[in-house]
């Protein structure tokens, strides 16, 4: 038995309807992603307490909390915007949720969060001197106070900047494995996602469109959506490569596609697909690498490559092992 599990949720608002089953194991980190409006910080007020489904059950260690109130369901969570109370230092802000009554023992768990967050000595700031990064770790610390079964997190990072958001998705993974806190947490970054997460469910128009481990997410996607949403690729029809008569669509990562400049025999690679005078039409330096656009009988790929590219035609091969048929 899962130790949160959503079991046949509905709800709906307008034209606009969420119905999903989802789950996640005692100590999980589960990321969810999605468009915008798919349902994504929905199904965490639902899980909070914050909304009511209109049906399905919501389980917690085996017991029913559908109907419970948000004080009765030991659910913490952090939100996008900083909610800390300015009338009350760091330490207090931290110390509000705590279950500990005991003054000594309360500070001594302050500072222990604190150090946790990393922000040792900052107990008695006034919380409005802090910056965006040290105010968000003062709500993830007072969050974890409350002792919390289970930790949401809803798009905690998206108002900092590149170099924060990255170093504090690490003090969050860091959080969750010296804690082992289950964690669901909302995201519209792909790349963080993959970063922080054990798993990753996607939100798709109110319903799930699968959850895996993250690399399988991205590697063996279910669905062109899926395979789009997680990441660059190429879409063409099977029976453009594989011959007439063959349905379906074949999916295939940039980085799966290797470049030479002179054609290949087909012969000679039998466990390769060959795209024999693919034309390089565009190349952008990302940075790590070259992301290429080819042009092949009037079908366009992605390929990536760490080498700088001649604007010339150039064969394409991409391994047939690392090809999808969706």
């Amino acid at each position: 038995m899962a130790y949160l599990e959503l079991i046949d949720i509905e709800k709906k608002y307008g034209d606009f309807s969420l119905s999903l089953s989802l789950s996640a194991d005692e100590g999980e980190f589960v990321s969810l992603i999605g468009p915008s409006g798919s349902g994504k910080s929905t199904l965490l007020s639902l899980i909070a307490g914050l909304e009511m489904p209109d049906s399905g059950r919501i389980m917690l260690a085996g017991e029913d909390i559908t109907g419970k109130r948000i004080q009765e369901r030991n659910i913490g969570m952090v939100f996008q915007d900083f909610t800390l109370f300015p009338s009350m230092d760091v330490g207090r802000n931290i110390q509000f949720g705590m279950k500990e009554r005991n003054r000594k023992k309360r500070r001594d768990l302050e500072e222990k969060l604190l150090a946790l967050v990393g922000l040792e000595g900052y107990g008695r700031r006034d919380v409005t001197s802090l910056s965006g990064g040290e105010a968000q770790r003062v709500q993830l610390a007072r969050a974890i106070a409350s002792e919390p079964s289970v930790l949401l997190l809803d798009e905690p990072l998206s108002a900092l900047d590149a170099p924060m958001r990255k170093h504090l998705r690490a003090v969050i993974r860091s959080i969750h494995d010296s804690l082992g806190i289950t964690m669901i947490y909302v995201t519209h970054d792909t790349e963080e996602a993959f970063a922080i997460s054990d798993t990753i469910a996607i939100i798709h128009e109110g319903t799930t469109a699968g959850k895996k481990a993250a690399e399988s997410l991205y590697r063996n996607p279910d669905s062109l959506f899926t395979a789009f949403f997680t990441g660059e690729g190429t879409a063409i029809p099977a029976s453009a490569v594989l011959g007439e008569g063959v349905e379906g669509t074949l999916f295939f990562r940039p980085e799966n596609v290797s470049l030479t400049e002179q054609p290949l025999d087909p012969d000679e690679y039998p466990n390769h697909i060959i795209f024999n005078g693919a034309e390089i039409i565009s190349a952008e330096f990302t940075g790590e690498a070259y992301m290429l656009g080819l042009d092949w009988q009037g079908c366009q790929i992605l390929a990536r490559t760490t080498v700088k590219p001649r604007r010339r035609k150039a064969s394409a091969m991409v391994l047939k092992a690392a090809a999808l048929m969706l």
